[in-house]
């Protein structure tokens, strides 16, 4: 082994290197105040191997993205395990530096003569936070894609050269495969670049200048790095990745939303480091708004990059140099406050929260569908042909302007029946027992159409009310008109409300074809009452004799429900009948 050792060192000088590398000396003893900077320089090391082998199966266009993100996650054998290392390895990078930044500002350690390396330091912790904010769109989904328009519309506020720079982040005046390609070739490519150059040069000048001991340590002590400090710092950063490793077990990797939809309505927000400035900009608004996004963190900019100019004290003692260190204790603390109280925010923001379960629902869908493949043509596309998005949608835009079924529609505006539970025994004897009630046909010109079934009306005191276990049977064989396969009904008591119906019910509705054919008739046929092909022929056409007819003789309730023959092809009419009609009897009567 020694000759070998000789063989090689005659040729590379190795020990030379590794004497320069280990016995350098520590003045003051080795501390585990030091660690920071060899746990960052770790951690990047892991960023840049995850990030190549990333890279390796990842397709930076608006079409591609989201769907190679997948892929590396569902069938790439360990994907999800490399970006996961990779999501929470970032996060690691932004606090071990806020770490070290702290570390280095109590410690002196930015005082002459090392000023240079402490702006060296300051445009680390700018290159880690680039590397945050170009990170999180190259999934293309849809909380990076809505957080980064929020981040290039702050940047779009810069004085003078605003436009200017949120037009070269774009890539032109849309967002799109252009803006991908910049943040991607940012993230890739110039910002590694960048961080190695700065931390070499970081490294070298630390190198120079050697540690910079607490006041309190005994100078005449000095240990060479290894292995003292050596230890310390691998001790140290295999924490740190075990920390890592352990985060991306519990989350089973990074998440990811939906693919980017610039259609839709996101609840967007930064990640957790950003949340402080999300937080700062709600205290100003209109012409002021300029003072949180670019008035406030370029004094707090300023004040970093001034403080070895301005704290000409002779002592790194920390009391002496308080007043000069509060404005950064105070930002500190000023952080995690606002952090904190952004987290609260949103947790008592009712609408956000509701928003945030859509979200969480799409992706879902999104994710569920993508194991059948993603289209060429980009993720969107397979999600406009899913059924339960489609249906929703559909009903969002077409149904809830009257109805109300679930967190969709107005409650106090509403002019149709709630649909909660429609179709089902429950709301069929709810509408029995008064359906003149604002969630049944109080609102619609039918009121006053049908008595209650409990109460005789006025103008008919003597009229025979229907009894409590009629009123389930009928209500009994309603629901079984509509029930799906395996929902069953006792067949007795269906038989019976069927008997109940027949010679009861007729005199205004249809059963069958058969019943009041007068004209003014509009109480509904209840032959496959709730049934799918009932509502489809509901929302075709609802004046015919399949649901609901057409009053002939009072105005006022001709097409009490508008047609949506011609609006909506027989598809999507069939995609939202079916899907209003499981939502509402899956739904619970409030």
């Amino acid at each position: 082994m020694k000759s070998l050792g000789d063989w090689l060192d005659e040729r590379v000088a190795h020990r030379k290197i590794l004497h320069e590398l280990l016995d350098e000396p520590i003045v003051g003893g080795a501390r585990w105040a030091y660690v920071f900077g060899s746990a960052l320089a770790l951690v990047f090391v892991s960023q840049v191997v995850t990030g190549i082998m990333l890279m390796t199966s990842y397709a930076p266009s608006a079409q591609s993205a989201w769907a190679s993100v997948v892929y590396i996650n569902d069938a790439t054998r360990g994907g999800w395990l490399v970006r996961g290392i990779h999501h929470f390895g970032s996060q690691a990078m932004v606090i071990l530096l806020g770490a070290h930044l702290l570390q280095v500002a109590i410690y002196g350690a930015y005082k002459r003569p090392r000023e240079v390396n402490w702006w060296l330091g300051l445009g680390l912790l700018a290159c880690t936070l680039g590397f945050a904010l170009t990170g999180y769109l190259l999934p293309w989904d849809q909380k990076g894609y809505w957080a980064t328009r929020v981040a290039t519309n702050i940047a779009g506020t810069t004085p003078l050269f605003g436009p200017q720079i949120q037009a070269f982040l774009q890539g032109g005046a849309e967002y799109g495969s252009l803006t991908l390609t910049r943040f991607h070739a940012l993230h890739v490519v110039v910002l590694p670049a960048s961080l190695t150059a700065l931390m070499l040069v970081h490294i070298a000048l630390f190198r120079k200048h050697g540690v910079t001991p607490s006041v309190h340590a005994d100078e005449k002590k000095v240990d060479p790095f290894y292995p003292h400090q050596a230890w310390k710092d691998i001790a140290f950063g295999l924490v740190v990745l075990a920390v890592i490793f352990v985060c991306t077990l519990r989350d089973h990797g990074a998440p990811i939303d939906a693919p980017a939809d610039p259609a839709s309505d996101y609840p967007a927000r930064p990640e957790w480091y950003f949340l402080s400035l999300f937080q700062l900009l709600k205290y100003f608004h209109g012409p002021a708004e300029v003072v949180g996004t670019m008035v406030l963190p370029a004094l707090a900019g300023a004040y970093l990059v001034l403080l070895p100019i301005f704290d000409k004290k002779p002592t790194r003692a920390l009391r002496p140099r308080l007043p000069l260190l509060t404005p950064l204790f105070a930002g500190a603390i000023g952080v995690v406050l606002l952090t904190y109280l952004s987290i609260q925010s949103d947790a008592a923001n009712a609408p956000f929260q509701k928003a945030r379960v859509e979200a969480d629902k799409r992706a879902q869908i999104a994710l569920h569908l993508a194991k059948n493949g993603v289209p060429a043509s980009g993720p969107l596309d397979m999600l406009k042909n899913d059924p339960e998005l489609r249906g929703e949608a559909i009903f969002k835009e077409k149904c809830a302007t009257c109805h109300v079924l679930g967190d969709l529609g107005d409650p106090k505006k509403h002019s149709a029946p709630v649909l909660d539970g429609w179709g089902t025994e429950a709301w069929v004897l709810s509408m029995l027992h008064d359906p003149d009630q604002d969630a049944r046909f109080g609102k619609t010109p039918y009121a006053g159409d049908m008595p209650s079934m409990d109460v005789p009306p006025k103008d008919h005191p003597d009229q025979k009310m229907m009894s409590k276990e009629d009123q389930s049977a009928a209500a009994a064989f309603l629901a079984s008109q509509g029930a799906d396969a395996g929902e069953t009904h006792d067949p007795a008591l269906v038989k019976a409300g069927e008997k109940i119906v027949t010679d009861r019910c007729t005199s205004c509705h249809l059963y069958k074809g058969e019943g009041d054919d007068s004209g003014d008739g509009t109480a509904p046929e209840f032959s496959g009452y709730g049934s799918e092909a009932w509502v489809i022929a509901q929302v075709t056409n609802p004046a015919t004799k399949a649901t609901y007819r057409e009053n002939a003789l009072d105005p006022a309730k001709k097409g009490h429900m508008p047609k949506f023959e011609g609006e909506l092809s027989a598809s999507d009419i069939a995609i939202v009948a079916k899907w209003t009609r499981a939502h509402a009897r899956s739904a619970k009567i409030p």
